[in-house]
C-alpha cells in the first residue's frame, strides 16, 4: 500500500521513497506526496531522483487500488530503488487555493440554495461548478460571488481529521456531491473550514482561507433544466 502524504499535510513538497514496482514508466511507491488524479482536481506533476542523480519527471499519477501508479517519462527505475520525490509546488499551490475555493463555493450554493454539486473540475487559471439548482439565475452571480468572498476574508482555520466509516455516514452534512459515495472507504477524510463549513474530501488544500485571495464569478451556464454551472478564477 503507498502511504498517501497529501492526505495529512498539503505543504509537504518533498519525500524519500522506495520503488515497489516499476513496470516501463508506471512505477509504485511505498509513499508519495504526489496527489493522484481525482475528485475533480488534477493529479501533481514533478520529478523523481535517484541516489546517483538520473533524473525523472513524473507527468501522470492516478490511483491503482491501494496503491499510486505514477507515470514517469522514460524507463529506467527498478524496484528496490530508493528516490527523492519532488513536487511541481506552484502546480500544488494553485490547486490547494482552487480546491478550498470550490469547497466555499460549495457551501454558499447549498446553504442558499439547497444545491447539491452533480460535477466539477478544478484548474490552475479556472475552475467550473455544477449544481442543482434550477431558481439560480446570472442575477444571483454577485451575490454568491459576495458571500464567498466574506467568507474568505474571515481567514478561517482548514483542517482535518479522519471518521470512521459508520461514524461519517451517520453525518449526512459531510456529503455533497450529488450521486457519489465511496463504497469501499473505511475511514473518511475531513475537511472543517472554521465554523462554516465540514465535508468528507480527500483533496488539498490551503491552512487559511486568506490565502485563497478572492474569487471571481467569470461566467456561468444552465446544463438541462436541472442543473446550473458557474466558472471563476482567483486574484
Amino acid at each position: 500500500m503507498t502511504e498517501r502524504l497529501y492526505l495529512s499535510d498539503s505543504y509537504m513538497r518533498e519525500c524519500e521513497a522506495k520503488v515497489l514496482k516499476a513496470e516501463g514508466r508506471f512505477i509504485e511507491l511505498d509513499r508519495t506526496v504526489f496527489y493522484a488524479q481525482g475528485g475533480g482536481q488534477p493529479c501533481d506533476t514533478g520529478k523523481m531522483a535517484t541516489q546517483d542523480g538520473q533524473e525523472y519527471k513524473v507527468v501522470s499519477v492516478k490511483n491503482s487500488a491501494e496503491e499510486v501508479s505514477h507515470e514517469v517519462d522514460h524507463e529506467g527505475l527498478r524496484a528496490g530503488d530508493k528516490v527523492k520525490c519532488v513536487l511541481d509546488w506552484e502546480k500544488r499551490y494553485k490547486h490547494m487555493r482552487m480546491h478550498t475555493s470550490a469547497h466555499i463555493m460549495a457551501a454558499v450554493v447549498h446553504k442558499e440554495y439547497g444545491a447539491l454539486i452533480t460535477g466539477n473540475q478544478l484548474g490552475e487559471q479556472q475552475t467550473r461548478m455544477d449544481f442543482d439548482a434550477p431558481q439560480f439565475t446570472k442575477e444571483k452571480i454577485p451575490e454568491v460571488e459576495a458571500k464567498a468572498n466574506e467568507v474568505i476574508a474571515r481567514d478561517l482555520p482548514v483542517s482535518i481529521a479522519f471518521e470512521e466509516r459508520e461514524k461519517a455516514l451517520a453525518r449526512a452534512e459531510l456529503f455533497r456531491l450529488k450521486d457519489v459515495l465511496p463504497k469501499d472507504l473505511k475511514v473518511f477524510r475531513i475537511l472543517s473550514i472554521g465554523d462554516f463549513d465540514v465535508q468528507a474530501d480527500g483533496g488539498t488544500h490551503v491552512k487559511s482561507t486568506k490565502e485563497i485571495g478572492r474569487v471571481k464569478i467569470v461566467d456561468m451556464k444552465n446544463k438541462g433544466a436541472e442543473n446550473r454551472r458557474i466558472y471563476w478564477e482567483l486574484e
